[in-house]
């Protein structure tokens, strides 16, 4: 973009969801504004929004109207890819999937010329490639094998490219690039952590022996080659792009210790190199990279302009000339820790501590971790100030976000409390989680779809806020949490029961009391019945992977109606209690119910997270403990 912007005449729209690796900050230099995300030069435009909503990408499709497109929108960091994979399934494929979409049918639109000159260029990755031995590089010819859930992703979202070009004629380029460095790269990357770790006095990690191979690429010499390639290339065709400068991590690690005792000499240290620690090696580890591009030298003339030693310090100086980029990130964001380790007690922080929800996880927690649960009157949520003092006062490592107004018939009649609760307030919470830096667990609903579906909704499915105050407000609070807080996890589960209720299960069990012949019990809606046993020990399992992020389903196994589920619920506790199906008309409620609110748990299958138990086999568990049920064989 700085480039498109410093060195060309071209108009750029830049589309991005700012996860968190999305540094408004680096396109400051070309006119971007990074606290209004305006923009002072006429050429330049922001837009933040997710690759996955077809109707935002239509939208600047249309308003827009571009001449070509660099899909570079990518989770592309191997280790988060390890810890979860959902978020890697969900941009780089199903993500590039919607922009192909969205890219063809605007391209149908273009007439003559414009059509002509179009392209959609998809910039990838070597490691779809798999791994080389001592010799040999990859070139465009070479089969694919991914050998890590980050590379199938990329490997995925290359096969659909092809497909969008050999099935519809969409004019397509794909480049396939290897490691890239310079300046305003995230520091999870290898060279700016060696970097920033040697500056804060912080252990080196290096996998195994150090002796997997490179190939190291200038981030300014990649960006001419795109451009290159989008002028030049042909429709339908691969370029490599590699910077023939091979070495081995261990080689990298300590070329930059070099330059770093040169130009800031170590106070404490003879010299930065001894803060080198050789760690265990990550799964899938592929041991060389080699790039061959030889086809885009020869057939569009690109050659690199810098060697890796020249490309090296370029990198390591501009770190050492723009801390006011790089510090807020380690403070906040990423402090250079292995992902996927953790180390001590967890300190978690629970809003809505006393609700049916937050006693149940504040239990279930004990013992593991070290748990402050808080509520209203010291918690307010809806008081910025308020929550910001609690989470500063405990600073946890995480925050397990239960608060909110649930009532759903209320939410329906009380519309601004609704919204001041689960969207102000969790946009509050999220706010004061960022500025402390403490991850956040948030609770959400299957409210926020509307339940039209024919299927289970995954977490892939875009929601739209559903029919309910409830379910819109609390989308509006997913949405906060996306936009406020970088380290997040959203939680969404169904027909919630536990200890304590109030809850379905509590309402049954106190109208089964034998004076109704039978009861009339709505069955044409389905869902998950779900414990908040379930739920917590699943949050338990998140919260021991520190570095999972993204949006999960947290429901039992099985669906049921309401009617299949009061019928059990009698079943287990022995009650000889009649129930009625009735429909969704015959018992009218203030807020419209989802006929469907069964929610598929991908993402939780993805990630490797423990299975939960059948909805019947967590219910004849509650019923003994809450009401001394034993159910019958």
């Amino acid at each position: 973009v700085r480039m498109l912007v410093r060195e060309t005449q071209a108009e750029v729209l830049v589309i991005d969801k700012l996860t968190y690796a999305g540094v408004p900050e680096s396109l400051k230099e070309a006119g971007l504004d990074p606290a209004t995300l305006e923009s002072s030069n006429p050429r330049l435009r922001f837009l933040k929004a997710d690759i996955c909503d077809m109707a935002a990408m239509d939208g600047a499709f249309a308003d827009f109207k571009p001449d070509t497109i660099f899909h570079l929108a990518a989770e592309s960091h191997v280790d988060r890819s390890i810890d979860g994979p959902g978020e890697f399934i969900r941009t780089n494929i199903a993500g590039t999937a919607t922009l192909l979409e969205s890219a063809h049918g605007y391209w149908k639109t273009l007439d003559g010329a414009r059509k002509e000159s179009f392209r959609f260029q998809h910039i990838s990755t070597d490691e779809v490639y798999g791994t080389l031995g001592e010799t040999g590089s990859f070139t465009e010819s070479t089969p694919y094998s991914p050998h890590s859930p980050y590379s199938a992703s990329k490997a995925s979202s290359d096969h659909l490219v092809r497909a969008w070009h050999d099935t519809y004629g969409l004019p397509t380029l794909i480049t396939n690039c290897s490691n890239n460095y310079g300046p305003y790269h995230f520091p999870e990357k290898l060279i700016p952590l060696v970097i920033l770790n040697c500056l804060d006095g912080k252990p080196l990690p290096v996998y195994g022996k150090g002796s997997n191979v490179r190939d190291w690429l200038y981030v300014d010499d990649h960006a001419r080659a795109l451009v290159l390639v989008n002028r030049k290339g042909a429709p339908g065709e691969t370029y490599n792009v590699g910077g023939r400068n091979e070495r081995t991590n261990l080689e990298v690690v300590e070329t930059v210790c070099a330059i770093l005792d040169e130009l800031r000499p170590p106070s404490r240290l003879s010299r930065y190199s001894d803060l080198i620690a050789f760690v265990q090696d990550r799964p899938g580890h592929d041991l060389r990279y080699a790039i061959d591009p030889s086809k885009l030298c020869g057939e569009l003339g690109w050659k690199p302009r810098e060697n890796f030693d020249t490309g090296i310090r370029k990198t390591v100086e501009w770190y050492l000339e723009n801390e006011w980029w790089w510090k807020p990130l380690r403070e906040k964001r990423y402090a250079g820790e292995r992902l996927g380790k953790g180390g001590g007690a967890v300190k978690v922080l629970l809003t809505g501590g006393r609700g049916m929800l937050g006693r149940t996880l504040a239990s279930e927690l004990a013992g593991g971790f070290e748990v402050v649960p808080t509520d209203l009157p010291e918690a307010d949520i809806t008081d910025e100030e308020s929550i910001d003092r609690v989470i500063a006062r405990h600073s946890p490592d995480a925050v397990v976000h239960c608060a909110a107004m649930t009532a759903v018939d209320r939410c329906e009649t009380e519309r601004e409390a609704a919204f001041r609760i689960n969207a102000r307030g969790t946009a509050n919470v999220a706010a004061a989680c960022d500025r402390h830096g403490a991850r956040l667990i948030a609770i959400s609903t299957d409210y926020v779809f509307d339940g039209s579906s024919k299927r289970p909704y995954d977490e892939f499915d875009v929601p739209s806020g559903g029919r309910t105050v409830y379910g819109q407000s609390k989308f509006a609070g997913e949405r906060a949490v996306e936009a406020l807080c970088p380290d997040h996890a959203i939680c969404r589960i169904s027909w919630l029961y536990g200890r304590g209720g109030p809850s379905f299960v509590h309402a049954m069990m106190g109208l089964a009391d034998g004076t109704r012949p039978f009861l009339k019990v709505v069955g044409d809606q389905r869902g998950n019945p779900t414990s908040a046993a379930a739920v917590s020990r699943e949050i338990k399992a998140l919260l021991e992977r520190p570095k999972l992020r993204g949006v999960f389903h947290m429901t039992c196994e099985g669906e049921a109606t309401w009617a299949e589920f009061a019928e059990e619920i009698f079943r287990i506790a022995g009650r000889d209690q009649r129930v009625s199906h009735c429909t969704t008309e015959e018992y009218p409620r203030p807020a419209p119910r989802p006929g469907n609110s069964r929610l598929d748990k991908m993402a939780l299958r993805l990630a490797g997270m423990p299975r939960m138990p059948h909805w019947k086999d967590a219910l004849v568990e509650f019923m003994e403990e809450e009401f001394g049920c034993r159910a019958k064989a």
